[in-house]
């Protein structure tokens, strides 16, 4: 399984619809469950870097770019993936 998190900035179309986000947060888990790609956990940071982090799981890295793209080409956000490793992940890369 591939493990991640996505960072997610707001566009300034974004901004401009602020008070629908959580509407839009939620309506992204059921797009990313169509893809194969489970949301574990979905947090807002304002005031951080980002606007929100998604926490990921997929089969591979491609239903995580789909999704991305997908949600990406409505104009709200950008997103960034970053992948994640476990404690015993990392033991067998180092």
């Amino acid at each position: 399984m591939v493990k991640g998190v996505i960072l997610v900035a707001w566009t300034d179309q974004g901004r401009r619809a602020i008070e629908d986000s959580p509407n839009r947060a939620e309506a992204s888990k059921g797009e990313a469950a169509k893809l194969g790609v489970q949301v574990k956990d979905l947090f807002y940071t304002p005031g951080g870097p980002h606007d929100a982090a998604i926490v990921i799981e997929a089969e591979g890295p491609e239903p995580i770019h789909k999704f991305m793209a997908n949600i990406q080409s409505l104009g709200h956000v950008k997103m960034k993936f970053v992948r994640a490793f476990s404690i015993e992940e990392m033991r067998k890369m180092v």
